[in-house]
């Protein structure tokens, strides 16, 4: 038997070799399928299809089945490649969802059709429906959701532009249906964040934001004392604090609260309060009203003060003085920081990839401190602290960088205060406090009350620039269907959010950041469709032309006869008649252009699946077919060398 085997012909042996590798290769492929379904391998860059720890963490605690509905029209499909792989994710991270929560998340997918039941469950969730065509029909693609207790939560619309946030969008809206009480978070702020009578009261995307997560409340400058059961406090822009709140704040930090506190040398988003802020407060204002709590924490700021940067300098246009031409200049007071100027160590800045930041104060370290500053986010040695004077009234871009000289110095923009804090008042409250206070014994109970040292370690982050919250320092806003859809430029509001969930001491949605760019468009497709809408346009315009050129020629024709009580002679009819065939023939040319288009589009896009699908295994079958051949080239060879 051996022997028949080696006298076979080999050229057949190596092709059935390579026939049953391709069939090995498909059976591999088919038991691997069905066998290792819960197992999941993420090649993509930015690690698309692998869900967060956070994403985990809230799946894991979940106590009770959350039913989601993702409704998805498959209309969709005809407006291009690029919404139907969205739409392909989405379903793909649900069923990751599914599996990972044992079963406590149940899908149910619907194709809500025109007047059906689908669609009224879809708008009863509150989903959005688009303009499909100019019969009415709307299409509709997002995802409700409701917990035992019908609490309902819903996406209206899962823009495609949201893709590297959609799984921020999921987690969060499962995070609000498995637990509605959300913790209580107190913002004192002078900024317009919830809107006012200049943009019809609509709230700063940071504020809808927060909302989300927690329970906001409001205070004002009048306030004197937080609201019961705070569990973070948010100091964002305020200029005037009563001397009650202010020290009901510092016993706050002192009984073990969490702060998150913005220092902001000069707010230039007060502009967006309108006319009825008045005059802008003057430099260093912000800084000055929290001022008593930072040195009492160690903490020391330059007030009137920002932080000057070459290296992330946003570039503006700024019309030259001398010249009156427009130039582009390196605004150093408008920070665009990337990459490395974020601590990866903290798990609120791990992740980040942009923020941007206006006139941003820095946190030093005061003499004799208790207390250390761990950096959060931070500038290169190319920084100069420079005075917001110089920004606050009509800034110059040109003057400012002339002006600007490199201390060769790191600053920190935003930090964490790390030890035990002492109390702003070491000697317990003041009389501007007491005399507030009626009742003598509510006097004496709030002495004794009094701590001058926290018993705990502090919870507190600081944050040199409040100006980062704003919408146009951070987002897009588009308008789709009546509702406001975000597409984050920068992670402003992601560095926000998280550091007061992370104050919170909750870490289930600390991780939660955007991913790269889902839509990765192939560009010789781009440049296909590019072509082509030109020459469509093209096309498009020379038939507008002569259709508004035959327009007159038969207003004229029309004309002189009603003038002249002639009728149109058969030349000039003939005349309409052809010029009515010529524009068919044009409306079939561009018709066939945009049916090339799709052709070439969709061949194209063949072809490269089949290069992914059968590029490994066809590589795999030529090395083996060379190997083969150089081992038979090299047996042969080496006989003949033996019989001479």
């Amino acid at each position: 038997m051996m022997d028949k085997i080696r006298n076979a012909d080999r050229a057949a042996l190596a092709w059935g070799t390579v026939a049953l590798s391709i069939v090995f290769f498909l059976a591999f492929n088919a038991l691997v399928n069905t066998v290792f379904t819960s197992t999941r391998l993420d090649l993509t860059e930015d690690q698309l299809f692998t869900l967060s720890d956070g994403t985990r963490e809230v799946l894991a605690n979940l106590e009770e089945p959350i039913d989601l509905r993702f409704y998805y029209s498959e209309k969709f499909d005809e407006i291009g490649p690029d919404i139907a792989r969205h739409s392909d994710r989405v379903r793909e991270l649900l069923d990751e969802y599914e599996r990972l929560s044992g079963g406590l998340v149940r899908i149910e997918i619907f194709d809500p059709q025109p007047f059906s039941t689908e669609e009224d469950l879809a708008v009863s969730d509150g989903l959005q429906g688009l303009p499909f065509d100019q019969s009415g029909a709307r299409a509709y693609f997002g995802v409700s959701g409701t917990n035992s207790t019908d609490d309902v939560d819903a996406i209206g619309y899962l823009a495609p532009e949201r893709s590297p946030f959609l799984e921020h969008d999921l987690t969060r809206l499962i995070s609000n249906l498995a637990d509605p009480e959300k913790p209580v978070v107190a913002l004192l702020t002078d900024l317009p964040m919830q809107g006012n009578q200049f943009d019809q009261y609509t709230p700063w995307l940071a504020t809808d934001g927060m909302r989300q997560f927690f329970d906001v409340k409001f205070l004002t400058k009048d306030s004197t004392e937080l609201p019961e059961d705070v569990t973070v406090l948010v100091i964002a822009g305020a200029h005037t604090i009563q001397d009650e709140l202010l020290y009901e704040m510092d016993q706050y930090v002192m009984n073990g609260g969490r702060v998150l506190a913005f220092a902001d040398p000069y707010a230039e988003s007060m502009a967006l309060a309108g006319p009825a802020a008045g005059q802008l407060p003057p430099p260093g204002v912000g800084q000055a009203a929290i001022e008593p709590l930072l040195n009492a924490w160690g903490v020391v700021v330059e007030r009137g003060d920002f932080v000057g940067n070459l290296d992330d300098a946003i570039r503006v246009g700024f019309p030259n003085p001398e010249t009156g031409q427009q130039v582009a200049v390196d605004y150093v007071a408008w920070l665009d920081l990337q990459g490395d100027r974020f601590t990866k160590e903290d798990a609120i800045t791990a992740q980040l990839q942009r923020i941007v930041m206006s006139s941003s104060g820095a946190f030093m370290t005061g003499d004799g401190a208790d207390t250390t500053l761990e950096p959060l986010i931070f500038t290169t040695p190319n920084s100069d602290l420079m005075s917001a004077f110089d920004i606050a009234q009509q800034p110059n871009p040109i003057a400012l960088r002339d002006k600007f000289e490199s201390e060769d110095m790191v600053f920190n923009l935003a930090v964490r205060v790390i030890g035990t804090v002492n109390s702003a008042f070491p000697d317990g409250p003041t009389d501007a406090v007491l005399e507030a206070i009626e009742d003598e014994a509510d006097k004496e109970a709030l002495r004794a009350a009094h701590k001058s040292k926290a018993d705990s370690p502090a919870n507190i982050i600081l944050v040199g620039d409040v100006d980062m919250l704003a919408d146009q320092n951070w987002a897009q806003v588009r308008d789709v269907a009546g509702e406001r859809v975000a597409i984050p430029t920068a992670n402003n509001a992601d560095f926000f959010i998280n550091a007061i969930d992370n104050l919170r001491g909750s870490q289930g949605l600390v991780s939660l950041r955007g991913r790269g760019l889902t839509i990765r468009p192939f560009t010789v497709i781009e440049d296909m469709r590019q072509e082509a809408d030109v020459k469509f346009r093209d096309k498009e315009q020379e038939l507008l032309g002569r259709i508004a050129e035959m327009e007159q020629t038969i207003e004229r024709l029309q004309r002189e006869e009603q003038t002249t009580g002639v009728l149109l002679t058969s030349q000039q009819q003939t005349e309409i008649d052809n010029f009515r065939t010529e524009m068919l023939a044009q409306r079939k040319e561009l018709r066939d252009v945009q049916r090339s288009l799709r052709e070439n589009v969709e061949n194209l896009q063949r072809e490269v699946r089949l290069l992914n699908i059968w590029a490994v295994p066809v590589l795999v079958a030529l090395l083996a077919i060379i190997l083969a051949v150089v081992r038979r080239m090299r047996r042969a060879r080496y006989h003949r060398a033996v019989l001479h």
